[in-house]
């Protein structure tokens, strides 16, 4: 019986530190490329985001602050 807990909180113990480690990869990006009324928030510097422009309309903006990271 006491095997059957021990394998329960060596389960619950890993399952809570993969469910961790998924999250911790998030990556806020500092600029984002707008196009009509589409926005790809991709870029971490003006640079690569003016890279990716395709056309005079499309517009590299400020990436806003994440909500409840």
């Amino acid at each position: 019986m006491r095997l059957f807990v021990i394998a329960g909180l060596v389960a619950a113990t890993f399952a809570g530190s993969s469910a961790f480690a998924q999250t911790s990869g998030y990556s806020h990006h500092t600029f984002c490329l707008q196009t009509g009324s589409s926005k790809e928030c991709a870029y971490d510097s003006m640079a690569q985001c003016l890279q990716a422009k395709t056309g005079n309309k499309d517009t590299c903006v400020p990436n806003s602050m994440p909500q409840n990271h």
